[in-house]
């Protein structure tokens, strides 16, 4: 009883702390600071990647600073450090993204397909990384509270997807991936985010000019991306034998536990928003 609550203590406090520095950040701090903190989560999170695909830990480092010099090279030469972001170069990153986790992920998943090289993992690491971070330093630009009720969808298909499936899962989502998924998680999932997007809508926190079945379809469309973000993680740790991709977070797992299915919607969120513009 006191272990699990220690282990459960641990996790309230880490996720208190977490979302604390994240509100300061993303309300606060000037645009520099935040484009650096996605830098410091994307060479956190390249480590975690890297190890997973079997690189010793200085090479694991070195991957990361790789993956975190692309995404300062790309947030330089896309505008968005200078106010004026240069849209097409920010649309093919996130169609680039977007592409990814349509075509090469469904695949991965449906075959269990096991990559035999090194450098496609690391390359798809890229992929998946660059165009989120980009992704969330563009769109903090244009609103950042709208940034936040996006991200916050993640939030709300997981917990009902948990809380759902332990009340009354039944059928297991992807046996061979993650066998703690089910089917009804994930109808939760969709029906919390569904009554999210009326109340995001009700309270006015959407895109201007968009319709409440088109955000709610939207809404919809990026709750099944999360979920497929969250189970290509899931198989990545399977294919590696680990239970989390880390260790840094207490009670947690690790930096890219928390952000696998924001690295999934976070393009496509990105692409719909800049059509806006």
């Amino acid at each position: 009883m006191s272990l699990a609550f220690d282990n459960a203590s641990r996790r309230l406090l880490t996720a208190a702390a977490l979302i604390a520095g994240l509100l300061l950040l993303l309300f606060f701090a000037p645009a520099p600071l935040w484009a650096a903190s996605v830098a410091l989560v994307v060479l956190l999170a390249g480590r975690e990647w890297c190890r997973l695909i079997g690189w010793g830990e200085v090479a694991a480092w070195g991957g990361a600073l790789g993956y975190a010099a692309g995404y300062a090279f790309l947030w330089r030469a896309s505008g968005v450090s200078l106010g004026a972001p240069v849209l097409p170069l920010l649309e093919a990153v996130m169609i680039a993204g977007a592409a990814f986790w349509l075509s090469l992920v469904p695949w991965t998943l449906l075959a269990a397909w096991r990559w035999r090289s090194r450098f496609c993992w690391y390359a798809s690491g890229a992929v998946v990384l660059w165009p989120a971070a980009l992704a969330v330093v563009t769109l903090r630009g244009f609103s950042a509270l709208h940034l936040l009720a996006m991200m916050a969808l993640v939030w709300v298909a997981d917990a009902a997807a948990y809380y759902v499936g332990r009340r009354w899962g039944r059928r297991k989502l992807a046996p061979t991936i993650s066998p703690a998924k089910t089917v009804e998680g994930a109808a939760g999932a969709f029906a919390a985010v569904a009554l999210y997007a009326l109340l995001l809508h009700a309270f006015g926190i959407t895109p201007e000019g968009a319709s409440v079945g088109h955000f709610l379809a939207v809404l919809l469309a990026l709750t099944a991306v999360a979920i497929e973000g969250d189970l290509f993680e899931s198989w990545m740790k399977r294919v590696a034998g680990v239970k989390d991709s880390g260790e840094l977070l207490p009670g947690h797992g690790g930096v890219f536990d928390r952000i696998d299915s924001l690295t999934a919607t976070m393009p496509f969120l990105a692409l719909w928003w800049l059509e806006r513009q």
